[in-house]
């Protein structure tokens, strides 16, 4: 695949609009308390909290990754609400996104059991082929593990969907996950031709100074 880099330095003016940019749409779904802001957080900020609520409503932050030399996409990633009567709420944000990741805590079986029903609100809201990524988050409580990782490879392929663990806790493979679903939506919209960059990105993140982390900041801590 491409060496992407998660983009932690600084990027001149001059080097930004020189850059070819894209623009991706990441939208992460699960159950409650799974930890879908505790992962985006780990990813933007490389913190963590043990104290985080449940996200309420809907919530995006956006990072700039690197690709290579020429080429860097800038993600939106949209966190959503896993509760059921706020779901009719977030149906509204599949339409247009290329990416989607699927996040289910390993240690609770209920969480793994609820990925079909998203699955079909998928298939019934996104567009025809956002690529999906089954996550089992929380592999730092390994001993309480309830779903084996070989079920969630399963479930992943029966389904069409890439997989991986990760833990939000200690930021493995955190940073890998984004960069491989990035890979995978740049390989897909390569394929079908809809890859086109977008030229007034360019124009706009040439005015920030530091533009690798864009984030709408809330009062509230998510998860």
């Amino acid at each position: 695949g491409q060496n992407l880099s998660s983009g932690n330095e600084n990027i001149s003016s001059e080097e930004t609009i020189n850059k070819t940019t894209y623009e991706f749409k990441i939208i992460l779904l699960g159950s409650i308390a799974v930890g879908k802001t505790s992962i985006l957080n780990r990813y933007i900020t490389n913190s963590f909290s043990d104290k985080c609520g449940s996200t309420i409503k809907i919530d995006f932050k956006t990072k700039i990754m690197n690709i290579n030399d020429n080429v860097r996409a800038k993600l939106h990633i949209w966190d959503t609400c896993g509760d059921e009567k706020f779901r009719a709420i977030a149906r509204g944000y599949y339409k247009d996104a290329q990416g989607i990741l699927l996040i289910y805590d390993i240690t609770k079986r209920e969480s793994f059991d609820s990925i079909i029903n998203w699955l079909n609100e998928i298939r019934n809201n996104a567009p025809k082929n956002p690529v999906l990524f089954l996550v089992g988050n929380k592999t730092d409580l390994n001993k309480e593990r309830q779903i084996p990782t070989q079920e969630g490879k399963i479930k992943a392929e029966d389904n069409g969907m890439l997989f991986t663990e990760v833990s939000a806790k200690n930021g493995d493979n955190i940073h890998i996950l984004f960069e491989k679903i990035c890979e995978a939506i740049m390989a897909s919209l390569e394929s079908s031709g809809e890859l086109k960059p977008n030229k007034e990105s360019n124009k706009i993140l040439a005015n920030f100074k530091d533009i690798d982390i864009e984030e709408k900041k809330r009062n509230n801590c998510f998860c």
